[in-house]
């Protein structure tokens, strides 16, 4: 019986956490079985500016990018060190959820954050982002259907890009858990999970965010 109890305990771990790449081995994208919860103090001010060896004040890089779904329906965007400006979006909460069709964590994520965007209308924008997968317009539509994934989702060619860029200045791995869910607020970086993360806390961070606005 103990020996039971040991393998249903491992599999619930295997289920729960980040997901495993087995899709593709040569990228540098690459998951693991872990979830890290990262959050900044609301109090931090982005974007940062570098401070050269020589004491002298350099400009950061910026990174821009698109986005891009089934229906073509585009949003240019800029990344300046851990923050984001993306054009056209409005609404003060921002979410960026990379994920992969091949991922069953993923998938099991996707009708929360669906709820989410519909309860949130007026004050969240999530953006699923596929990372390390190009699938094809019949996978995703079966993606979509089958887990109810009712948000914006883009394929862009550039994802990819896109992630490893804010792996770099979020300081994570390239091998970064699947999915990976960062929040942003009017723009700057707020906090970010790596692998699966209970629909709760994400509930909690934007709540907070939003009951912050309103005393702003």
């Amino acid at each position: 019986m103990k020996k039971v109890y040991s393998l249903l305990f491992i599999i619930i771990l295997f289920v729960l956490g980040g997901c495993d790449d087995k899709k593709n081995q040569n990228s540098t994208i690459v998951t693991e079985n872990t979830t890290k919860i990262i959050q900044t103090d609301k109090n931090e001010s982005f974007p940062k500016k570098n401070i050269s060896l020589n004491g002298n004040i350099t400009q950061i890089a910026t990174h821009t990018f698109a986005l891009s779904d089934l229906q073509q329906k585009n949003y240019k965007g800029t990344l300046k060190d851990r923050a984001i400006f993306l054009e056209g979006i409005t609404t003060p909460v921002v979410i960026f959820h990379f994920f992969a069709t091949w991922c069953p964590p993923c998938a099991g994520e996707a009708p929360y954050l669906s709820d989410l965007q519909q309860k949130y209308p007026q004050e969240l924008f999530i953006a699923g982002i596929t990372v390390n997968d190009t699938p094809t317009r019949e996978v995703l539509e079966k993606f979509i259907q089958e887990n109810h994934a009712d948000y914006y989702i883009s394929t862009a060619m550039e994802n990819d890009a896109l992630a490893t860029k804010i792996a770099e200045v979020l300081d994570l791995d390239n091998n970064f858990s699947l999915p990976l869910t960062i929040i942003y607020h009017n723009g700057k970086y707020l906090s970010h999970y790596e692998g699966a993360v209970p629909i709760e806390i994400l509930e909690h961070d934007i709540r907070e965010t939003i009951k912050d606005l309103k005393q702003e």
